[in-house]
């Protein structure tokens, strides 16, 4: 192995048992593209690995930052979902796949910054960008009845298969799981066109339900057919990496996320299985046609929400229609 002393900043890959096996040079350029293809900066030529998957980049003051590019699989930061550009440190680990990286970066190229002493630094975020960002939240129909009928051993024993299954539906369909809240998920579309977001955040709502309405072939002890409540919504959304002292942890905020969970609450008293936010029916064509228009009151807001609700029938004969 080449001696990497006088390399100010590299990324090196690891194998299982930790041991160095690649460098690169982190140097020349202001953008390194990783992933399977030829045409990257850096080449991982492994299947768990996009062929664009993530790329580092360097800002005018020498400081790297990650961001993921859509891939498949995720790029992870110190075990943290990499959702939006993260600032990298010396000795961050990154994951791609089963890939093990580690960034470094001699102390001595640093930028150094007081901050110490900046009490703006200790109460603010680390780093933060606005996107559009489209919300979709579910969550189990009469979850708290059910508990009452199978006790905590089997509750327990089905979310952990309910979580694992809708987990891999969603990153199927190119999301991101934000967070489980109990019975209830989150989950993120970022980048990329919004309608072919909503379209597959559409997608992922009916085969999360039709997962959990099946859930019970392989979990007898279910005693009635399960389903779930939905709602979408499409708006700006502040993203980043929270935490002060090295504690990072990736979040989502803003009025998007609170009226997506608000209308999933909706969902259980208007007859309607999916509630969809004005915004994001904006980017289906003639949704007026396909989704029944009502507008709700939302704590928290003074003037009623338009929405676009639907049955999951109807939102299967949409599917359908819409097909490319």
């Amino acid at each position: 192995m080449k001696d990497t002393s006088e390399i100010p900043v590299s990324l090196k890959e690891l194998d299982s048992d930790g041991g160095i096996t690649k460098i690169w040079a982190l140097n020349g350029k202001n953008n390194f593209r990783l992933g399977r293809g030829p045409d990257n900066d850096i080449t991982l030529p492994y299947t768990w690995v996009s062929r664009k998957h993530t790329m580092i980049q360097v800002d005018g003051l020498g400081l790297h930052s990650i961001i993921d590019l859509g891939s498949s699989n995720g790029t992870f930061l110190n075990g943290k979902r990499v959702i939006c550009s993260c600032p990298l440190q010396n000795g961050d680990k990154i994951l791609l796949g089963k890939t093990k990286l580690i960034f470094f970066q001699n102390t001595e190229e640093i930028p150094v910054f007081d901050i110490e002493h900046d009490a703006t630094l200790d109460r603010t975020v680390a780093f933060l960008q606005r996107d559009v960002v489209t919300i979709l939240v579910c969550d189990l129909r009469n979850f708290t009845h059910l508990s009452e009928l199978i006790g905590n051993q089997l509750i327990s024993k089905l979310l952990q298969y309910w979580t694992k299954q809708v987990s891999r539906i969603i990153n199927q369909h190119n999301g991101i799981v934000d967070k489980f809240i109990g019975d209830a998920v989150m989950a993120m579309w970022i980048g990329g066109s919004n309608k072919a977001n909503i379209k597959q955040a559409l997608m992922t709502t009916l085969e999360i339900q039709h997962f959990t309405q099946n859930m019970g072939e392989n979990m007898p002890e279910i005693p009635f057919e399960m389903g779930i409540g939905a709602a979408l919504n499409t708006g700006e959304a502040i993203m980043g990496n929270m935490g002060v002292d090295g504690r990072r942890d990736s979040t989502v905020i803003g009025d998007v996320v609170n009226v997506a969970f608000r209308l999933e609450e909706i969902t259980s008293t208007s007859g309607m299985d999916l509630l969809m936010g004005g915004e994001s029916a904006k980017y289906i064509t003639d949704a007026d046609s396909y989704f029944t228009v009502k507008g709700y009151s939302v704590k928290g807001k003074e003037e009623q929400i338009l929405t676009y609700g639907c049955t999951f029938e109807e939102l299967r004969k949409f599917i359908a229609v819409t097909a490319d």
